[in-house]
């Protein structure tokens, strides 16, 4: 669960170690509010970067370390005009169109996992045209449950070495909130199991050696279309993002196994009275195929308080609440509540135990004039109670 905070003294501490090139004038105190706020180093300094070194909580992974860099990218027009806004807004200049965003970083837990990640995400034409695009290489130690092989009481440890990539273009239509795109998938993963299976029964080894394909490559194309009217890309609170996505893998694009999967979210966002908000998030997922995938293939309940992958089926769906109370201009406490089905087909997903999670965590407008929070949560689940240290909301 990648997700990310500091406190304001470390904050401070690691923007000045880690902007040695930064303008001597920037000022990490804001001269409306008095408050620290990174907004200035981040839109004056050229090489002004957001460290977000993050403890790592997920059960699933173990615990470990996060080191990440946010990048934010604009023209000197954007940000000469963003700068004006949040001297005459408490908003600052969230209301206007979301910077080119870059992110890169390296992580490692205690279970012998470790990954690195680049990410960018670029608009163009007044946010006409978006483009998002990342990859990543990892040698990850990880339980999966396999509702269809073991139930959800037994686990397969698995050792992933591999990488991805992944794309994904949409073009709005006309001035609507509709956007229109494709996507692009693909990964290569070597599979091995962490445990001993000599002392196993054959009849088991056998079932296990069918369920890891030792080397699976897989690959996609896809259609996504989508409604957005939020009005912050960071941490928004009013508006809409419901997002269909269809993508298809098969042998003639370089995959190792044809299948489907269907992925539809519906993220609402109501204000209530002054200063409360309310979220609501719905989720569904499917996978079809006529023959046995990889295990990291198949969706599972992805929430706050739930390990990866320990709910999994062919059909997975979540629904979350959040109520979000901005006590000052700068902080923000929320509370949440969640549940999730999995099973292994769409008509037993109903008839499936269900899953639930709740919790409660804060957010700091850490830079006003982009509407950037950064904040922790507690969450407690079926098993584990968990924190995330979150840029953003927690959706």
């Amino acid at each position: 669960m990648n997700h990310f905070s500091l406190s304001k003294v470390t904050l401070a501490t690691a923007l000045l170690l880690c902007g040695q090139s930064a303008q001597a004038n920037i000022d990490f105190f804001d001269p409306i509010d008095g408050y620290f706020d990174a907004g200035e180093y981040l839109a004056e300094n050229a090489y002004g970067f957001l460290p977000v070194p993050s403890i790592i909580t997920e059960p699933s992974v173990g615990t470990g370390l996060l080191l990440m860099g946010i990048f934010l990218h604009e023209t000197p027009e954007q940000t000469e005009l963003r700068q004006q806004v949040a001297k005459e807004s408490v908003d600052g200049g969230a209301q206007l169109l979301t910077p080119g965003i870059s992110a890169a970083g390296i992580g490692a837990t205690d279970n012998g996992s470790k990954f690195g990640f680049l990410g960018h995400r670029e608009t163009w034409k007044q946010d006409h045209i978006r483009y998002l695009v990342g990859g990543g290489y990892g040698d990850v130690n990880m339980n999966f449950y396999s509702q269809a092989d073991f139930g959800q009481d037994l686990s397969l440890d698995l050792n992933m070495q591999g990488y991805g990539l992944m794309q994904k273009l949409q073009f709005r239509l006309f001035d609507s909130s509709v956007f229109l795109g494709v996507t692009q998938k693909f990964a290569q993963v070597d599979l091995a199991s962490n445990k001993d299976t000599s002392l196993l029964p054959p009849e088991l080894v056998d079932r296990l050696t069918d369920i890891i394909d030792l080397s699976p490559t897989v690959s996609s194309l896809g259609a996504v279309l989508q409604y957005d009217s939020l009005n912050n890309f960071f941490m928004p609170t009013s508006g809409y993002d419901y997002t269909l996505e269809y993508d298809w893998f098969n042998t003639a694009i370089g995959s190792d196994y044809d299948y489907q999967t269907i992925k539809a979210t519906g993220i609402n966002y109501w204000p209530l009275i002054k200063d409360v908000t309310l979220g609501v998030k719905l989720n569904y997922q499917t996978i079809s195929s006529d023959v046995r995938l990889p295990i990291f293939t198949y969706p599972y309940i992805e929430m706050r308080g739930i390990p990866r992958n320990r709910y999994q089926g062919e059909a997975v769906s979540t629904g979350e609440v959040e109520l979000m109370w901005r006590i000052t201009p700068r902080w923000m406490v929320l509370s949440f509540v969640g549940a999730g089905l999995a099973g292994d087909s769409n008509s037993n997903m109903w008839d499936s135990d269900k899953q639930t999670a709740y919790g409660a965590g804060f957010r700091y407008t850490i830079a006003r004039r982009y509407g950037l929070h950064m904040g922790v949560d507690v969450a407690k689940g079926p098993e584990d109670t968990a924190w995330y240290i979150n840029v953003g909301t927690g959706f």
